[in-house]
């Protein structure tokens, strides 16, 4: 048995994709944000999700090749405060 053991989930923000395939998975996720009060957004596409986080090869004119997609993305630390950080609380306050 495990004595003491403290399973806690946090996270700033999930960002999950409207494409994902997979009924359960997207109502698990959409479920554990609700749960523990993690702002959840959606984008169209499982491609621009896995551009956004980096799962490709940047050309030498800096395009986007080979994007893997990605079904969820989690952040749990936003970081310093930037510009683009601000647009992105600012886009989860007003939904």
């Amino acid at each position: 048995m495990m004595s003491g053991f403290n399973h806690r989930i946090s996270a700033d923000l999930c960002v999950l994709a409207e494409d994902c395939n997979q009924p359960d998975y997207v109502k698990l996720v959409k479920a554990l944000c609700a749960d523990h009060n993690i702002n959840l957004l959606t984008v169209p596409s499982a491609k621009t999700l896995g551009e956004w986080a980096g799962l490709c090869k940047i050309d030498s004119e800096g395009n986007a090749r080979k994007v893997v997609g990605c079904s969820c993305l989690v952040v749990k630390d936003y970081g310093e405060e930037t510009t683009a950080l601000h647009i992105v609380k600012k886009h989860i306050e007003s939904n």
